[in-house]
């Protein structure tokens, strides 16, 4: 769909007064009818927006297991320095911003390429979460749509923080769900010899995600801007087994490592803070919503 088009859609969306509607369809008796059509108006007005293909969270660690691809997940911060804009743990660097657009746009068939879902409905998140989705896709959206291929099928970047940004990530449900996620989650390095990659820090979790791997080693990288000392991690990286999983934790950074450590035969997956969302959603209760990725 041409950018004209869509901007077409996009106008036709604000003829839609919808107090005028509500004020006007509530002299009639059957309100709720004529309110359940309004749907169906709309519809019909912006049928030919498109939106990326995301598989959602828990089909997306199934493909990562069924293929055994390498993995690497484009958010917004990705996106931020992919169009010019440095984030708060990574600065701008042309060299960056370079090598992510090279990786998200690769057809390398040992790659899966993660998008957030985050370009339709965001009924199921907690309202900052909403809005702050709204403002960032408000701003970018086109721009973004630029870099996507509409025929692809990407996984869900959001794979490392699922339930973290729902509405409510408390009750039996929603712990039944993320029982099954994670479940479905250890699969990827069970009984696997794995190194993780990761900012240097002093995280101790009460309950480790890798407990199940046959055995864990780490690699070091800065806390913060860690593209600075790519080539000094790469270097490291390369000295591993071809048999040992990769797991990066690097932010930006890990997209690119991943990418180049596929391409020397190495499996790497840039699973973000999925040892943090475990760990989160083990102790649920002290989650502060919206905080997850700022803590």
């Amino acid at each position: 769909m041409s950018l004209t088009l869509f901007g077409k859609n996009i106008i036709r969306l604000f003829k839609f007064d919808l107090k005028y509607f509500y004020k006007n369809i509530r002299k009639y008796e059957h309100m709720d009818l004529m309110l359940d059509n309004l749907k169906y108006e709309i519809a019909d007005e912006v049928k030919t927006i498109k939106l990326p293909k995301v598989l959602g969270p828990l089909d997306s660690i199934k493909e990562i297991i069924r293929t055994k691809k390498s993995v690497a997940r484009f958010g917004d911060g990705e996106f931020n320095l992919i169009l010019g804009n440095g984030i708060g743990f990574q600065e701008f660097d042309p060299k960056l911003q370079a090598r992510l657009k090279e990786v998200l746009t690769s057809q390398d068939e040992n790659m899966l390429i993660g998008i957030s879902d985050r370009f339709g409905s965001l009924d199921n998140l907690e309202l900052n979460v909403r809005n702050y989705w709204r403002d960032f896709l408000g701003k970018y959206r086109q721009d973004i749509y630029k870099l996507l291929d509409f025929e692809r099928t990407y996984i869900d970047t959001h794979i490392t923080a699922f339930g973290i940004e729902m509405v409510d990530h408390t009750t039996e449900e929603a712990r039944a769900a993320s029982e099954e996620y994670y479940n479905e989650v250890r699969k990827i390095w069970d009984g696997q010899d794995i190194t993780v990659i990761k900012g240097a820090d002093n995280e101790k979790f009460e309950n480790n995600i890798y407990d199940n791997a046959k055995s864990v080693s780490y690699i070091y990288g800065p806390k913060a801007h860690a593209f600075r000392e790519y080539d000094r991690i790469f270097e490291e990286a390369k000295k591993l087994p071809k048999d040992r999983l990769i797991l990066i934790v690097l932010g930006p950074t890990a997209k690119p490592l991943a990418y180049d450590l596929t391409k020397l035969g190495y499996r790497a997956l840039d699973l973000g803070h999925m040892a943090k969302a475990y760990e989160w959603l083990k102790t649920r209760d002290k989650i502060v919503a919206g905080q997850f990725f700022a803590a």
